[in-house]
């Protein structure tokens, strides 16, 4: 015990030194960059004093380059010229101000000493009035360009990015400066003696080329307040004279320019260089200033700071000596703690052996504990799982990536892994758990074990996420899928006409169906790692890939859909199935479903056995189609542009056109658009009752001298509606023609008020008009209500007619129904005969009438 007081203090001891330790090192570390930056800074500083006076080395150099030209160039060699002797004395101070700058900055660069001090000296030893014009020129030029280049690299000797700008600016500046210099100089020559030639004129050319392209330069990596300055500046009557007599130069020889004097060319070209010189000098004392006010914010942030530390180091210092005072006074009462920990500790343990599934792997996974539930749920006994890894529970459905972060999770970042798993115990069932699994570490932070503590969650699992028909994954199950795992296709199938084997065989028989669809899809992918199958509702059923091409997805559909094709036997019963699909490879995880099914959704739309989602066919074009035509009808019903077609319904014995359907219609310009494209927009709206008054107004008016019947398609929704049902009465009234009409109703819509339309019914037949139910053989078959609506029309849906040639499921329900409909005394009409073929069969089976496109389109006209 006395040992472990020792050690716990000792620990205290170190604990308090590396916080102190690691406060003072924290301390110098931002004491150290703090002063850096200010160093820094004062070297940039340095640097701008030394360009600021080489500027006015330079300055004055040009200058006297211009003034001893002159001079030389109208044979005027007196050495007492006053300006002259001015501009000498100016560009002497100005280098011995340079020499002083360089001492004061400490620079090492003894190049551009050697330079100055050579020009200082040089220029009075040679006695450059007694050189050419040129030459003189070339002396000066050539020290110049020394000096402006050794400027272009004072920038990158500078750490401060938006003081190196405004150093670039001034070199740009300087480089325009000294072009306007040659420009003087070769200016007052030409001006001397009156000539001017091709040469010159180059030269002359290329140096106000290279003014405007330093001045451009100068312009657009200026700051904001030096342009200001320069464009205030910079301008004025000398500025303007000086640029026209530049202009009056470039016309070559121009006559107007030798009326120019030497003296007034120079004076008007000085005055605009002295004007640049005015915008150096404003740069060179805003960037002085902008470092001044960095090296002050310097001086009190390093002052701050150091206050600041020296003030938390007594703090902390203070503090933990407090805090270690107080724990060594405690340490009796912690070793009691300690001792209870371990008793509650041992009690917790026996407590979630007895609650929950345990197990401890070594830090290579291996097996080396178990607790009693985990043999019970697994179907292992301990020494058949000691020594293994957790493989031996593996579900293989389970996909790696899971096993990889847990991995991740627990050996590198050494943190607990809670998530969910699906297990396989011994005899092959599977079984849910959730598991939290922790790495155990030593004092050295090194894994030597890890523990997990898991509860079973099966039936949990099974509730959420199994489709309780089928066994296989449902929704749910699906949605959880699609974020787990990474590359997905998906293919959404759905049973073509499912609801005709519910109505003809009932729904027990139609849950078969399902079951037996179900076992037989999963079967033909269960053999692939990459395929997961769902019922996601009702006939619909989900393939979910992970990490498969595209190519070889698409031909897994195609297998299933050719598996479904052939068909299933049940109860002696061989039915013959098919289904449409929608297939998606969407990247977006949370677009992936919603684009398989709106792939789905045109597929059956346009009869295709499967479709692939591509943005070109999104139905987010349809919704916009919506407005377009919601629009169009607007304008249709109020230019009275809804017209009504009308298409013969033919007696199969005798071959006579006896009845007439009304279908409604739209005209668009010269086009006559059919109700398909906005008869269903229309029911989101108030407008398709106004359509359906149109159809009852033309129909009547067509039909009042007329010895055929017509007919009349009416939803639930326009039966329901008062203000039609009352139309219609007052139609019936005004007319009396109601034993031609036969009325129509749409019976794939769900009759939710059946007794209201019962009511409806009652009371056109007073009228002794007919009723029709259509559709028949879609939606709500419901033979009760065929009864109970006494129908003496019943049309026969053409999806079931469509195909009866070829079809035996069709020609099955169509039989039953024209039987049912003979018993009733209901008359039968078979829809969308469109052949020769569809005919023999539909008259072969005794349906009444047919009607179709092969024996006439609808027609504006009888």
């Amino acid at each position: 015990m006395s040992i472990m007081k020792l050690n716990l203090k000792a620990k205290l001891l170190l604990l308090s030194i590396i916080t102190i330790s690691f406060i003072l090192v924290l301390s110098f570390m931002l004491l150290f960059k703090a002063s850096s930056d200010k160093t820094n800074l004062e070297t940039t500083k340095y640097r701008i004093l030394e360009a600021q006076a080489i500027s006015r080395v330079i300055h004055f150099m040009q200058i006297e380059r211009g003034l001893m030209t002159g001079l030389i160039a109208s044979e005027n060699l007196n050495s007492n010229d006053d300006k002259l002797i001015s501009a000498m004395n100016d560009l002497d101070s100005a280098i011995d101000d340079a020499k002083f700058t360089y001492s004061y900055t400490k620079n090492s660069s003894n190049y551009i000493m050697d330079v100055i001090s050579d020009v200082k000296t040089n220029r009075k030893s040679i006695y450059l009035l007694n050189l050419s014009t040129t030459d003189a020129k070339n002396y000066y030029t050539k020290n110049i360009a020394t000096l402006l280049n050794f400027t272009r690299t004072i920038p990158s000797m500078m750490n401060d990015k938006e003081n190196r700008n405004i150093i670039q600016a001034y070199t740009h500046l300087s480089a325009a400066k000294e072009a306007l210099g040659q420009m003087r100089a070769t200016l007052s020559e030409v001006l001397i003696y009156h000539k001017f030639l091709k040469n010159t004129l180059t030269s002359f050319a290329g140096n106000l080329e290279v003014y405007n392209l330093n001045s451009m330069s100068f312009q657009a990596i200026a700051p904001d307040e030096i342009l200001i300055f320069y464009y205030d500046t910079f301008k004025g009557d000398d500025v303007d004279e000086a640029f026209r007599i530049i202009e009056e130069a470039l016309k070559s020889k121009s006559e107007h320019l030798f009326d120019t004097s030497s003296d007034y060319w120079f004076e008007k070209s000085t005055k605009t260089i002295n004007l640049l010189k005015a915008a150096e000098d404003k740069l060179f004392n805003e960037v002085n200033k902008i470092i001044n006010n960095k090296l002050d914010f310097a001086f009190y942030e390093i002052l701050a700071l150091s206050i600041f530390l020296i003030f938390s180091i007594f703090t902390l210092t203070i503090l933990m000596i407090m805090a270690i005072r107080t724990v060594l006074f405690k340490t009796d009462e912690l070793e009691q703690v300690h001792s209870d920990s371990l008793l509650l500790l041992e009690q917790y343990k026996s407590a979630v052996d007895r609650s929950f599934i345990v197990s401890k792997t070594d830090a290579k996974g291996v097996i080396t504990y178990v607790n009693d539930e985990f043999c019970k749920i697994s179907g292992y006994s301990e020494s058949e799982l000691l020594g293994k890894p957790h493989n031996i529970v593996r579900h293989p459905e389970t996909p790696k990536e899971a096993f990889k972060s847990m991995w991740y999770t627990i050996k590198n970042l050494k943190q607990p892994w809670s998530g969910e798993l699906q297990n396989l115990n011994k005899n092959g069932t599977s079984y849910w758990v959730k598991a939290v699994i922790n790495p155990i570490m030593d004092r050295n932070g090194n894994i030597v074990e890890y523990i997990g503590v898991r509860t079973n969650i099966s039936e949990i699992k099974s509730a959420s996420t199994m489709d309780f028909l089928t066994g296989y994954g449902n929704r749910t199950k699906l949605n959880s899928d699609i974020h787990s795992f990474k590359n997905l296709s998906i293919a959404i199938f759905n049973l073509d006409n499912f609801r005709q084997i519910n109505d003809f065989y009932g729904h027990e028989f139609g849950n078969e169906v399902i079951k037996a669809l179900s076992d037989k899809i999963y079967n033909f992918i269960f053999s692939d790692a990459a395929l997961r199958f769902y019922r996601l509702q009702g006939d619909e059923f989900v393939i979910l890939g992970s990490s498969c091409s595209k190519e070889l997805f698409e031909e897994i559909v195609k297998g299933v859909l050719k598996e479904i094709k052939e068909g299933i036997k049940i109860e002696n019963e061989q039915i013959l199935t098919s289904c449409s699909c929608g297939i998606s490879f969407e990247e977006d995880k949370n677009k992936l479903l919603s684009t398989a099914n709106m792939a789905l959704k045109i597929a059956k739309k346009s009869n295709s056995n499967y479709l692939v989602y591509k943005e070109s066919i999104s139905l987010n074009k349809e919704y916009e189609n919506n407005i377009k035509w919601s629009k169009k009808l607007s304008d249709a019903l109020r230019d009275k542009n809804i017209i009504t077609y009308y298409q013969p319904i033919v007696n199969n014995s005798t071959l006579a056109y006896e009845k007439y359907e009304c279908l409604v219609r739209m005209r668009d310009d010269d086009k006559v658009i059919a109700p398909f494209f906005f008869l269903e927009i229309a029911k989101q709206t108030r407008q398709y009752f106004d359509i359906t008054k149109t159809v009852i107004e033309q129909s009547f008016e067509m039909f009042k001298d007329k010895d055929v019947e017509f007919s009349i398609n009416l939803s639930i929704n326009d039966i329901l509606e008062p203000q039609i049902s009352e139309y219609i009465i007052m139609m019936l009234k005004r007319y009396g023609i109601g034993s031609k009409i036969v009325f129509e109703i749409v019976e794939s819509e769900y009759i939710e008020k059946f007794e209201d339309v019962m009511a409806f019914i009652t009371k056109v037949k007073k009228y002794d008009c007919k009723i029709a139910i259509d559709d028949f053989g879609t939606g709500y078959s419901n033979f009760e209500y065929l009864i109970k609506l006494k129908a003496d029309y019943l049309k026969i849906d053409g999806s079931l007619i469509k195909n009866i040639d070829k079809d035996n499921n069709a020609y099955l329900v169509v039989s039953t129904i024209v039987d049912f409909s003979k018993k009733l005394g209901m008359k039968t009409v078979a829809e969308f005969v469109e052949s020769e073929e569809i005919f023999k069969v539909v008259k072969e089976l005794g349906v009444d009438y047919s009607q179709g496109y092969h024996f006439q389109q609808p027609q504006k006209d009888l």
